[in-house]
């Protein structure tokens, strides 16, 4: 039994060794499931093509504008072909290319070429162009209540001036104005369409286009974007301004003064409409002289409503109108009706015929002519027959019949009396509506 025990132990050392040996030699030679040489593991996936979006792009002079690189293995390398116009970095590790153009006269073409880490290329074409309206867009508001800003309920001006070679204003270009964001709107002359989101308009001869915005009433505080598009280039900005929620209690216009023609009386009848923003709506409105102008709706005024002061024709300098909104918050404005600084101008002379009257006895009326001269009133002179013309009285014929100045005028188709004196009357009228008669006797 002691022979077979040794052999056993013996047996189980060797079979230890064995396996110990095995293991090492499956370490060695990268063995299990997770070896790299692995035959059951998918070979590593190769980089797909290399791609520069888009493959053509127009950018334009101290424009910003990008290149997208898709594909490929980054890092990548960038290479232009004209980096005097067009540089760009050398390296891309996000797949984006920044472009800033420099100043161009005439259109230029640069080749963006992309090199990946696997040394696959792809390019893209730029051509860059002479940037017409870059940085010369200007928006100001037109009223100084919201400072620098535009308070929603009013308007504001944007301009853009359109740049030649040399910085001359180039005529004639049409320019577009498009709303991107924000409540606003921009002006038109359509009574049909008053406010638009888009508006073509045409550069003056000095390459100014300018448009009126007007922000939504009680708009609420918010930034705003306006597009400008030079349309022959293509060349586009963006102008950014900031609509404010109007707040304070405002009325346009502010002071209004009436001045009469003449020193002898006030003005009666003349109309001044006034539009209330702000504050807390509705509004009411009165007057410090009430017999020196007539409110019309002055009563809940609504937000951005009007109403309306009609003068009575007496002198008042100033009178104060009060708008006072819901929570009693108070603004005022002033309207003077005042009196001319000159006396009235001289009445015009009368208008005059000589003679006054003609007198036929004698000669009698029937076959002759009459001639009678016209002069200073207002020319022209309209001369007409008075009184009926029964067919045994026909109508006189007037040669002429309105004299365009100082002149005289024929007078013919007149009859004599039938056993009695016969007068023929006749007016003259100037363009003052003066008036003047004068008359022909005809005797048997």
């Amino acid at each position: 039994m002691a022979p077979n025990r040794m052999i056993a132990r013996w047996l189980q050392a060797a079979l230890a060794l064995f396996a110990l040996g095995g293991l090492l030699a499956l370490g060695g030679c990268g063995g299990g499931s997770g070896a790299p040489n692995n035959p059951f593991n998918p070979p590593p996936v190769a980089p797909g093509p290399v791609f520069v979006l888009p493959a053509a792009l127009t950018a334009f002079s101290n424009t910003p504008a990008t290149l997208t690189i898709s594909g490929g293995a980054a890092p990548y390398q960038v290479f232009s072909s004209n980096p005097a116009v067009l540089p760009v970095a050398q390296t891309s590790i996000d797949g984006v290319i920044v472009l800033l153009p420099a100043a161009v006269s005439a259109d230029t073409t640069v080749l963006i070429t992309v090199q990946d880490a696997v040394g696959q290329r792809a390019s893209s074409t730029v051509t860059v162009r002479a940037a017409p309206i870059f940085n010369t867009l200007t928006i100001k508001p037109s009223s100084a209540t919201c400072g620098a800003n535009i308070c929603s309920g009013q308007t504001g001006t944007a301009t853009v001036t359109v740049l030649g070679p040399g910085g001359v204003g180039l005529p004639n270009r049409q320019v577009r104005f498009d709303v991107v964001d924000g409540d606003f709107a921009i002006q038109s002359n359509d009574p049909a369409m008053p406010l638009v989101a888009t508006l073509t308009v045409v550069s003056d001869a000095n390459g100014v286009a300018t448009v009126f915005i007007t922000a939504n009433l009680g708009a609420p505080t918010q930034p705003a974007t306006l597009r400008v598009t030079d349309l022959m280039s293509g060349n586009q900005v963006n102008g950014q301004f900031t609509i404010v929620q109007n707040t304070a209690l405002s009325v346009l216009p502010t002071d209004t003064t009436i001045t009469a023609a003449d020193n002898t009386g006030c003005v009666s009848g003349f109309r001044v409409d006034y539009r209330v923003f702000g504050g807390t709506p509705p509004y009411s409105a009165s007057s410090s002289v009430p017999n020196a102008v007539t409110l019309l709706n002055a009563i809940n005024i609504p937000f951005g409503g009007t109403f309306t002061a009609i003068t009575t024709g007496l002198c008042a300098d100033p009178v104060t109108i009060t708008i006072v909104d819901a929570t009693g918050q108070a603004i005022t404005a002033t309207l003077h009706n005042v009196l001319g600084p000159a006396g009235p101008p001289p009445p015009a002379p009368a208008v005059f015929v000589n003679p006054s009257e003609i007198d036929a006895t004698g000669t009698g009326c029937t076959g002759a002519t009459f001639s009678f001269v016209f002069g200073s009133g207002t020319p022209p002179y309209n001369i007409s027959a008075k009184g009926a013309f029964p067919p045994s009285k026909p109508v006189p014929t007037i040669n002429p019949q309105v004299l365009a100045g100082p002149g005289s005028v024929l007078i013919t188709g007149l009859l004599d009396g039938l056993g009695f004196q016969k007068e023929y009357d006749f007016e003259v009228v100037d363009a003052s509506g003066v008036t003047a008669p004068f008359k022909v006797t005809c005797k048997p």
